[in-house]
């Protein structure tokens, strides 16, 4: 059973088996930081403003992570410059999520060399990278902390033993520096383990894994499990029993869900899905014809492909909140409205049914 609350109109939801609440339409700030030389599409200017809309429509709760843009940290820094010009109070409305293991440059460098110290899931590293998030924020807390990666080796062994990694994060939590854990891009396997390796170090047993950020979205719905061939239920169950929330990443397919891109429009069409050379991945005949498919039955719903998108996501449980990246407000708006989206049993049937129809389509 979902608990929810309401902020601003906005439903919100309990993350995981914690006393943490996520606004259920997020913020994902995946493409954010300086447009000049980092590759991102949003910059302070408009960021600021999609940001105070933001709160104003109840999304509070954020998503980064410390490498953003190919290792910038600039949309740790933007976000950073935002809450030193808004303030402390403004800060406190925002559940602030961000993740490490990955490198990180300086500000304004092009390119750096990184020794084997600088990345990973070390208890230097880790001590040292939630520092420099929490500077490049210019907080002094961060709401939800992920380890964004599990860190193997080439045989598909952990780097570093997970009493170390798992007792370092904990430690965090004691200093005040990080407030919940959560883990990204790992398997049922590997969140079972670093859920025993934790129950081995914490303090006490509030200290746990409370969300798990996958890939996750209505077609390509076995990519929640993070395995080859995984399958889609059996993760949701293991989610569900073991009381960890998921925050979908890619839900709505790197854009392809928003229904912008069509069989006769290849081509003249640009971005984030064409930039970040994802044709391969979304833009198969297949995926094609399931939006097709999917435009028909939202325009009989009265509703966008992105709300349909995001309230398929919702009708979960599992799921405490949809971080779907915006680079322009009108998305803002549009993705705010999913959570007044009410999807009937028959509706999650019929587009199980629009996905197996798409399978025969000519």
């Amino acid at each position: 059973m979902v608990r929810t609350l309401e902020f601003r109109g906005m439903k919100c939801r309990q993350v995981g088996g914690s006393g943490l609440w996520a606004s259920e339409v997020g913020l994902g700030l995946w493409k954010w930081g300086d447009p000049s030389y980092d590759g991102s599409r949003v910059g302070d200017h408009e960021g600021f403003k999609i940001l105070d809309r933001a709160l104003e429509l109840g999304i509070f709760f954020w998503d980064t992570a410390n490498s953003y843009n190919w290792g910038s940290g600039n949309s740790e820094r933007l976000l950073g410059r935002y809450f030193r010009s808004r303030g402390k109070r403004v800060r406190d409305r925002v559940v602030l999520c961000t993740k490490i293991t990955n490198p990180v440059r300086e500000e304004h460098e092009e390119k750096a060399d990184f020794t084997p110290n600088q990345r990973g899931a070390s208890r230097g590293y880790i001590m040292k990278a939630v520092d420099d998030c929490l500077r490049r924020l210019q907080t002094d807390y961060i709401d939800l902390l992920y380890l964004h990666s599990p860190t193997l080796d080439e045989e598909g062994n952990y780097e570093t033993p997970l009493e170390e990694t798992w007792g370092a994060l904990d430690d965090l939590i004691s200093q005040g520096k990080v407030h919940y854990l959560g883990v990204s891009n790992h398997t049922a396997k590997q969140i079972e383990e670093a859920m025993g390796a934790l129950r081995k170090v914490a303090k006490d047993a509030s200290r746990r894994i409370i969300v798990v950020q996958n890939p996750y979205n209505l077609i390509e719905r076995n990519e929640v499990s993070k395995e080859e061939g995984g399958d889609e239920q059996a993760f949701l169950r293991f989610c569900r029993e073991r009381r960890i929330s998921i925050v979908p990443y890619f839900p709505l397919a790197s854009g392809l869900l928003t229904g912008r891109y069509r069989r006769d429009n290849i081509g003249r069409v640009g971005g984030k899905l064409i930039e970040d050379g994802l044709q391969e991945r979304y833009l198969t005949d297949y995926n094609l014809r399931v939006v097709e498919l999917l435009d028909d039955f939202a325009k009989r719903k009265g509703i966008t492909m992105a709300q349909l998108a995001i309230a398929w996501l919702l009708a979960h449980e599992e799921v405490c909140s949809v971080i779907a990246g915006v680079t322009k407000m009108y998305q803002l708006k549009d993705n705010a409205k999913a959570t007044k989206v009410e999807l009937t049993e028959e509706d999650m049937a019929a587009i199980d049914e629009i996905l197996e129809k798409a399978k025969t389509s000519e």
